[in-house]
């Protein structure tokens, strides 16, 4: 039976989840944008547009594995909801440092280290949710929906963020980011969870650590495959988080940068819209080809950048990272049980994000060394590389998910 693409907003818990994550992606898909420009119009610097975006990485990476082991020690909405207040916070004191022309590097940086701190303990939090809240049928819905959700909302995001900057200044949509933390809290509060058992909880937060990492290593496949993680997102991060809009800045401008990130989002979107009846059987196949194709981008910043052509390289990242999302979501909810959701997660994330900041500190020096365009294209031939890599590995070419029928009954 065909399962209806609104069905999980009939869960009252699910449908108040969806709308605090639908307006927070409402708001980041401005921030970034609108705080890599802040950045520029203080210092013209690569290194420092980098410096200000690992202020926000370090601490995902730092406090990535304890968020993952609170989040399955505590209750999970506490954690969320906490989470966005203290974003909330810190995010205003950017915006009005931004606005009043007060705003120094040094700022930026602490400002983002606060912000990161808060997402490093949220990210396993929510990742973690959707298996809690839904049942099994329902769960490849909930994550289509999430995804075409924050998809939607991210295609005009970093447009308007792109208007925003060039007329008013990064500053106000800075403003709307930190509204809308105060908001999805809200939204947040009204979310009621089952208690959750934790039969396992060790003695301590580091006891549920190593729990979880003795997990994921009797599982197999979620070192290796988040390891890939690690490389690609420390490509994307510096090739395109961080030399993107030096190179956007002397060529499409920031309208035309915002407009060509909003290309993503509609690949998301689009590509989810025909997922609902896709069976993904090989789930690791599938994540590192998509990974490969985050190079497309890359590989016209290196070349020509010309805005349609930049806009479609985004559109067919988006839809790579689309099919990426749900065939990760799929297999950590078939193979994971629930007590150890958020503790997987936030190992995948640990090594997905401890990249990052590695990508945004090396692109600015590199690119001075050896070439802006040239890091570009030795970026985009990396990820081709490393995906061939890792189907090479039985260990990650070998994961296999249930037939929807036994997932079914099982």
């Amino acid at each position: 039976m065909t399962t209806s693409r609104t069905a999980p907003l009939r869960v009252p818990a699910f449908r108040w989840f969806f709308l605090g994550q639908l307006v927070n992606s409402a708001g980041s898909s401005m921030s970034g944008i609108a705080l890599a420009f802040a950045v520029l119009a203080i210092s013209d610097s690569p290194a420092a547009l980098g410096a200000v975006m690992a202020g926000w990485t370090v601490p995902m990476v730092a406090f990535m594995l304890l968020g993952g082991a609170l989040a399955d020690r505590m209750p999970r909405g506490l954690v969320l909801r906490g989470c966005n207040l203290v974003e909330a916070v810190a995010q205003t004191a950017t915006a009005a440092l931004v606005l009043t022309g007060y705003a120094e590097i040094w700022h930026l940086v602490v400002l983002q280290l606060v912000s990161g701190t808060a997402s490093a303990v949220s990210y396993p939090a929510e990742h973690g949710m959707v298996p809690v809240l839904l049942p099994r049928e329902l769960r490849q819905a909930g994550y289509l929906l999430m995804s075409q959700s924050r998809s939607a909302t991210t295609i005009g995001g970093p447009a308007l963020a792109g208007l925003l900057v060039a007329t008013a200044g990064p500053g106000y949509a800075l403003a709307i980011d930190a509204a809308t933390f105060f908001v999805a809290a809200g939204f947040l509060t009204l979310m009621r969870l089952p208690p959750g058992e934790r039969p396992d909880r060790q003695d301590s937060v580091l006891g549920d650590l190593r729990a979880g990492w003795s997990f994921a290593r009797e599982l197999g496949w979620v070192i290796p495959a988040s390891s890939c993680a690690l490389v690609f997102n420390a490509l994307f991060a510096g090739a395109v988080g961080v030399l993107g809009p030096t190179i956007a800045e002397d060529t499409i401008g920031s309208e035309g940068w915002g407009l060509a990130q909003s290309a993503q989002a509609v690949g998301v979107f689009l590509t989810a819209l025909g997922l609902s009846r896709v069976v993904i059987r090989r789930p690791m196949v599938v994540i590192m080809v998509a990974f490969a194709a985050m190079g497309l981008p890359m590989l016209v910043l290196g070349t020509s950048v010309d805005l349609l052509l930049l806009s479609v390289a985004f559109a067919g990242t988006g839809a790579a990272l689309s099919v990426l999302d749900l065939a990760w979501n799929m297999t950590v909810q078939e193979k994971v049980p629930e007590e150890m959701l958020s503790r997987i997660q936030s190992i995948d994330g640990f090594f997905s994000f401890v990249g990052m900041p590695v990508g945004q500190l090396l692109v600015g020096p590199l690119a001075l060394a050896l070439g802006t365009r040239n890091v570009e294209l030795a970026c985009a031939g990396l990820c081709v590389v490393v995906a061939v890599v890792a189907l090479s590995r039985p260990v990650i070419a070998g994961v296999r998910l249930e037939a929807p029928s036994a997932a079914a009954s099982g």
